[in-house]
């Protein structure tokens, strides 16, 4: 599966005169403490875009590394698209992993990425990954989503039926808390996962840059013993799509017009009519 493929996009305390002395060792204490719960709360607070590491404006070369220090045998396919004037960008790609050493005991691995184009700074916005634990090695599906609230803060949205559990975050800014809703909402789907920065994908960014912002969802499948046999989520990021897409067509555009200049500048002459 590894390989490279090019294809043609779509184009002081105040006022106190009083001093009370405090032991040195308490005060140290005092400090210590209240830099240890400060960091604590941001740590809550501010949440986590990447899927396993794989965060949101990486650009695919430390996608890539980043894969391939976590699974040093998979497989992986990333796609290139051009200009006219020769520029090339990743616009996505993809990965395998199977533990093919243990057939009988077989962990299997997916991701799914989508960049920006070359305007924008090529840079990460969707991914998605599915995950199927190995059965001898599956943790309790309670313990996986209190790994996701751990990183992503308390869900938007959240369902579940005693075996499997499905979430979903909405941030309306990267720096905001996740907003609450009454329903899930249909951001990203698994049968439209973006293939890059294009006219198809652009569109739907301005309808759902509102209603969607940045978005997660999470789904974790069990059994009724309480262990987890599959992950499976996805985080998009439709904030600034419209404008990275409307950066790439103007670096475009700059591109084709400078490559014009130069070519025509050295063509060869007319033939004779």
């Amino acid at each position: 599966m590894a390989g490279l493929v090019r294809t043609q996009p779509l184009i002081s305390l105040a006022g106190s005169s009083q001093f009370i002395k405090i032991p040195e060792t308490q005060l140290k204490i005092s400090i210590i403490s209240a830099v240890l719960l400060c960091t604590a709360t941001a740590t809550a607070q501010a949440a986590e875009f990447d899927i396993n590491g794989m965060k949101l404006g990486m650009n695919a070369d430390q996608v890539l590394a980043r894969y391939q220090a976590l699974r040093p045998e998979g497989q992986h396919l990333f796609t290139k698209w051009s200009l006219p004037d020769g520029s090339e960008w990743v616009a996505n790609g993809r990965t395998l992993y199977n533990d093919l050493a243990n057939p009988d005991d077989m962990e299997h691995e997916r991701y799914e990425f989508a960049f920006t184009g070359l305007g924008s700074g090529n840079k990460l916005f969707a991914t998605r990954r599915k995950l199927q634990f190995k059965p001898s090695a599956r943790p309790s599906t309670e313990s996986v989503y209190a790994a996701a609230v751990k990183k992503y803060g308390e869900p938007s949205y959240l369902s579940n039926d005693g075996t499997s559990v499905w979430a979903a975050w909405k941030f309306s800014s990267v720096g905001a808390h996740a907003e609450k809703l009454d329903s899930s909402l249909d951001c990203i789907t698994k049968s439209d996962f973006p293939v890059g920065l294009d006219e198809h994908t652009v569109g739907k960014a301005k309808k759902a840059m509102d209603v969607c912002g940045l978005y997660i969802e999470f789904s974790v499948k069990g059994n009724q013993t309480g262990l987890a046999t599959g992950l499976d989520m996805a985080m998009i990021n439709y904030l600034d799509l419209a404008q990275d897409f409307d950066t790439d067509n103007q670096d475009a555009r700059k591109r084709i017009d400078a490559a014009k200049t130069k070519n025509t500048s050295k063509a060869a002459p007319a033939p004779e009519l």
